[in-house]
């Protein structure tokens, strides 16, 4: 596995002022890229493909994301080096506030649920609502009841900005691969959402 994935802390960011389709991953205290996300879209059939590479020059993938073919799971996740496919994201609605707040089922390689990507604040998702979007996004990531990650959105005037906390996450109970996907995943959603 590519060393990129042994950090607990990331920033995501829009390359330039594109409005969705390019980001840069960085460490906490680096400027120079660890990972370059690139987002296409295919005709036939009908497709998205985010393209994640370890490079500028686009020679080595080592994740892609993907419409997924199952009617519950919205995107696959694969590891582009072998293949594989580690898991993926589809629509969670377990309560009635799930309807209001942004919520994301994880699954495993077998689409079936391991986890949730979720808003915490039901009252910040309504205000999000009404403000149209103006509010910053705080969403966590579980696996069963565990938290072993979190997404915040950052404030800026221009362009866009998430961090990406893994400290808290046991070792081994979330693979990061997944973990950063689904980072990729909610900033994809949150530039339609803009």
């Amino acid at each position: 596995m590519h060393t990129v994935f042994s950090f607990t802390g990331y920033v995501l960011k829009r390359q330039g002022l594109s409005i969705g389709g390019k980001y840069r991953l960085f460490g906490l205290d680096n400027d120079t890229p660890l990972l370059f996300i690139e987002e296409q879209l295919k005709w036939i059939p009908l497709m998205t493909i985010v393209h994640v590479y370890a490079d500028e020059r686009k020679k080595q993938e080592i994740l892609k994301l993907q419409t997924s073919k199952i009617d519950d799971v919205e995107m696959d996740v694969i590891d582009a080096e072998s293949g594989q496919k580690i898991g993926g994201f589809g629509m969670a609605v377990d309560d009635l506030s799930e309807v209001i707040k942004d919520a994301w089922t994880i699954t495993d390689a077998d689409d079936k649920p391991i986890g949730k990507v979720f808003e915490k604040s039901t009252g910040q998702a309504v205000l999000r609502e009404v403000l149209e979007n103006a509010l910053p996004q705080k969403l966590d990531i579980a696996v069963g009841e565990t938290l072993v990650g979190e997404l915040r959105q950052k404030s800026k005037m221009i362009g866009y900005e998430l961090n990406i906390d893994f400290s808290m996450a046991p070792t081994g109970l979330l693979d990061r691969r997944l973990g950063l996907a689904a980072a990729i995943f909610v900033a994809r959603h949150q530039a339609i959402e803009e």
